[in-house]
This record gives structure tokens, C-alpha cells and sequence, in this order.
């Protein structure tokens, strides 16, 4: 698994929160084979976010610090619709409310930040 570069400490204590979070969820709603492929997806999303800026066009500081948070976001959404059933419906949507509301608060306080070099 690649390990996340960070824009600072800051930075790195509010995309752990949310990860974790979302972890947590996926890990408690399904299957250790399920949890391992969301891991996996989850892997590509810190390389593609560790590259970020590499390329031409890449070089915007806000657009990065989204790059976890948004993606993951979009992966658990993906994750909780293929798993949902009428069994564990409840929960799974539960965990969709829980999950917007912390990718909200998330967004909010990496716009805060401001470029360093830590």
C-alpha cells in the first residue's frame, strides 16, 4: 500500500480522519475479500494523488488536497450501492449519511489550508 505525501501535518491528520472513517465503515458492512479490493482501490487513489502535479496541467494546490477526499468519497458511494440489499439497507445508507457529512466538514477544512512546505 503507498503512503499518502502530505502538505503538512495539518493536512495529513484531516485526509486520516476521513480515510479511516471510510475504512472503518467499509470494513464493518462486508466480506475480508470485499474490504481487501476497497483497499486496493483505495491504493490507487493515494498514487494517483502522490503524482499529482507531474504532469502539464497539474499544479493547482486545492485541486490535490481534494484529490483523497473526493475520490474516496466516490469509491465508498460506489462500494455501499454494490452492496446494499434489503437486509442491510439501513446501515448501508446510515454510513452514506454519516460519510457526506464528514466529506463536507473535510473539504471545508483542507480549504483552509494554505501551501507549506512542512
Amino acid at each position: 500500500m503507498h503512503k499518502a505525501i502530505y502538505s503538512s501535518e495539518q493536512h495529513k491528520s484531516i485526509i486520516e480522519v476521513y480515510v479511516i472513517m471510510c475504512k472503518q465503515f467499509v470494513q464493518e458492512s462486508t466480506t475480508q475479500a470485499r474490504y481487501n479490493n476497497y483497499l486496493e482501490v483505495l491504493d490507487i487513489i493515494v498514487e494517483y494523488s502522490n503524482g499529482y502535479g507531474q504532469g502539464l496541467r497539474e499544479n493547482n494546490f486545492y485541486d490535490w488536497l481534494m484529490i483523497i477526499p473526493i475520490n474516496l468519497s466516490v469509491a465508498t458511494s460506489g462500494f455501499f450501492a454494490g452492496i446494499e440489499t434489503k437486509t442491510n439497507a439501513a446501515v448501508v445508507r446510515a454510513y452514506k449519511i454519516v460519510l457526506d457529512e464528514m466529506l463536507q466538514e473535510t473539504v471545508e477544512r483542507l480549504d483552509l489550508l494554505e501551501p507549506t512546505n512542512d
